[in-house]
């Protein structure tokens, strides 16, 4: 009895202590963040506002940042908003308050209630409560005399396992569906915004954000090569384990074996082990199909390292040896 004691003692202390770890990440600096805000600023001209909404938390899944949010502060709070004054060349985080019962669950979630961690972690201005966020608004327009123009991105946020064009056929599909029909997040959120504030010109932030994020930092491209990497060494444990009478899906689960304990935090995308005549659909994902002799095996996956994805495609024989014609 002492001895169970003394392990849940101990159980308790260590959750304790994962509780008081900020979740914040520790590849860029707070100049990195601070060099990409004065781009950015001069991109919305001086008379602007941009913002730009993190992920909400998808129930039943661990939460992933969107590449655009955390490109610009690097913060993994679900629902939260970042605003860029390019007027004052300042910004503010606006996070949910502490959930005390989540944070017991799932470990610390930095909050509101942490702003002057959350300040020196990200270098940003200001962080208050996302209810907030309207009274500021209407306070910019009622002591402003011309309404600053007010960015947002219209393009889909990209996630966990999804790219753009992934997410824009998703809309599309809803579209299409007359018993759907919802709008997307960010088409909600701009219609929200031009229907509680009618004075700001709603302007699409995409296009910039893009353009920034296409050339690559030193930093980003070091992440970008671990990616890379680890895919690589993904793929050629795979080809090792490959044999006729071995199921596709056990392919994927090797190479996601190697992914995560060289710390990738899910998968970039959806992996596409496609044997035989299943390799001729271009994003087959059922990978359900017994390897046979003679085929060819064409295995596309990679992972999600540190929010940086890489792709990478080969084609290999099951049996081990290609034939004249493969």
């Amino acid at each position: 009895c002492a001895w169970v004691s003394l392990v849940f003692c101990w159980g308790g202390l260590s959750i304790g202590a994962a509780q008081d770890r900020p979740g914040y990440q520790t590849d860029f600096p707070r100049e990195e963040f601070k060099a990409r805000w004065e781009k950015l600023f001069d991109k919305i001209g001086p008379n602007a506002l941009a913002v730009v909404q993190g992920a909400s938390s998808v129930a039943g899944a661990v939460f992933r940042q969107s590449n655009e949010f955390y490109y610009l502060c690097g913060l993994e709070t679900p629902r939260s908003y970042l605003v860029l004054d390019a007027r004052t060349r300042k910004l503010s985080l606006y996070l949910p308050h502490r959930d005390e019962a989540r944070e017991q669950n799932e470990g610390k979630i930095l909050s509101a209630e942490d702003a002057e961690l959350v300040k020196k972690l990200t270098g940003v201005d200001r962080v208050a409560g996302i209810e907030l966020l309207a009274r500021d608004w209407m306070w910019t327009l009622y002591w402003t005399a011309v309404p600053p123009a007010l960015f947002t991105p219209f393009s889909p946020a990209e996630g966990y396992a999804a790219t753009r064009d992934m997410m824009e056929g998703y809309k599309a599909d809803v579209a299409a569906d007359p018993w759907d029909g919802r709008p997307s997040r960010e088409g909600n959120f701009i219609q929200l915004l031009r229907t509680r504030f009618p004075e700001f010109e709603i302007r699409n932030l995409s296009p910039f954000l893009d353009t920034l994020r296409n050339i690559k930092s030193p930093l980003e491209i070091k992440l970008l090569s671990g990616s890379a990497q680890y895919a690589a060494l993904g793929l050629m444990a795979a080809m090792r384990s490959t044999k006729p009478g071995v199921m596709e899906y056990q392919l994927g689960a090797v190479a996601q074996y190697i992914f995560f304990i060289n710390g990738a935090q899910g998968d970039a995308y959806h992996s596409i082990v496609a044997s035989g005549w299943n390799a001729m659909m271009g994003h087959y994902f059922l990978n359900n199909s017994v390897m046979k002799d003679g085929d060819l095996v064409l295995m596309d996956y990679a992972p999600d390292y540190r929010c940086y994805a890489s792709d990478v495609t080969r084609l290999w024989p099951v049996n081990g040896k290609y034939s004249p014609e493969q």
